[in-house]
Order: structure tokens, then sequence, then C-alpha cells
């Protein structure tokens, strides 16, 4: 069947309509709502954290307003998976499976055993088993650790720090912390008699910043993450990675 000119034209017309563009997306986004997990030397702030600089700086870049508000993190998912919020900052391949957009990983990382001086590192699960481990109640773990149940896991900590202090006075047989974020806790605590095995993460994990599936969050993820790529071609985003560090 033939089909008039005129017809064809009104029909790509009202596709066009129908479909967004992302410059018209963009155009009616407006500042990009981040609801951030509080996590030790990460995201400590709306302002402070390695994590909420990088993003700080890529947002500058991209000329995207932002609002940071910080929640426990359980609050901060359930916000962003009822599209209360454009964002949600960070979450790990060990967290539940979302359905999303990601960032560039913004951390590759890796935990690590710390223990008391005089005790053996483990340096795999099965050297965990029938010890007591402490994990902090902010931090996703992957299964293949937490589902083993011939160690004795404690979610007591609220902090890296708060495990570090309960670590060293003998509350655990070991803690399981994110490398820098360790050695942070360590400094603050003022102890000095925890050690790790630095060649030997007990796991390792990748994390991203998350957009939500929507014309926005689509705009906001291809924004920041050239802007992203950019800070790592031209120095930026190692230099705040270093800035941040626990030792500066």
């Amino acid at each position: 069947m033939k089909i008039d000119m005129p017809l064809r034209l009104a029909a790509i017309m009202m596709m066009a309509v129908m479909l967004p563009s992302p410059s018209h997306a963009d155009a009616n986004c407006g500042p990009m709502k981040v609801a951030a997990a509080e996590i030790p030397y990460f995201v400590e702030s709306p302002e402070k954290g390695q994590f909420v600089e990088l993003l700080r700086a890529a947002a500058e870049r991209a000329e995207i307003d932002l609002e940071i508000k910080l929640y426990p993190k359980k609050r901060a998912l359930g916000l962003f998976q009822i599209s209360v919020v454009d964002v949600l900052m960070p979450h790990s391949s060990a967290g539940v499976d979302v359905p999303s957009l990601k960032s560039v990983p913004i951390l590759n990382k890796r935990d690590f055993v710390f223990v008391r001086k005089g005790t053996p590192i483990p340096t795999t699960v099965k050297e965990l088993e029938g010890r007591r481990i402490g994990l902090t109640s902010q931090y996703a773990y992957p299964q293949s650790l937490t589902e083993n149940e011939n160690i004795e896991f404690s979610r007591a900590p609220n902090s890296d720090l708060e495990s570090v202090k309960m670590l060293s006075i003998g509350r655990f047989d070991g803690s399981i912390i994110e490398e820098r974020s360790g050695l942070k806790a360590i400094s603050e605590a003022g102890v000095s008699n925890i050690v790790y095995d630095q060649k030997h993460p007990i796991n390792e994990l990748n994390v991203w910043i998350l957009f939500s599936k929507t014309p926005c969050g689509l705009v906001y993820q291809e924004k920041i993450n050239a802007a992203f790529q950019a800070m790592i071609a031209d120095g930026e985003w190692d230099t705040i990675k270093k800035l941040t560090a626990p030792n500066g």
C-alpha cells in the first residue's frame, strides 16, 4: 500500500515528539539529586570525602548543579530505587543488583584482614574460619565471605575507626577493612598494635556511582563520565585521590 508523502512526514514528526532528544531532556533536567551513603574517608559530608570531591569536580566541569544529601546505606538505596533521587553514591559489585546506569569505576576496593601484632594474618577466607571477625556496618561484602558459617562475624562496628578500636582491645580476632580507610582509622585511633598483609587482599570489588534509567539520568551519566575521563586524562583525578588519601 502506497503512503502519501504528507502522511509519512506527519508520522516521522509525531515520533520525534514522542521520543525526547538528549538536548530536550537536558533542558528539562534540574539539579542532580544525589543520595550518598556516609562512609568514612570516602563520603563524610556533602562537601568532604574522596567520592564527594570527585563528583563535585566532575559536576563543575559538566556545569551540573548538585544536591548531595547523606543517608544510612539502606535509606540511600531505597530513595534511589523509588526515583526520589537521580543518583546513588556509591554502589559496589557486592551490593544488590540495581537497574541503573553506571559511572566509570571510581574505586577498585581492596579489603584486607587487619589483626593484632603477633597474630597470623589470614590471606584467604578459609583461614578466617574459627575466628571472630569485625565487619563495618555500612559496607557491602561478597557472599563468598559472609555466607561462610564457620566464621563468626560481627556487624557491631559503625565505622572503620570503631572496628580498629575494638580489634585493638581484643573484641575481634580480625577486622576486614578497605585498605586506605583502615590505615586512616589506625592513625586516628592512635594504636600501634594493628597490622595487615599488603600483598593479600581478602577480596576486591569495583565501586561506581549509579544514575537512574531516565532521560535525565542518561544526560547526567554521559556528562559526568565525560568529565571523569577528562579528569583522568589531565591529572585532576589522581590529584584528588592523593589529596584525600589518609596520609595526604
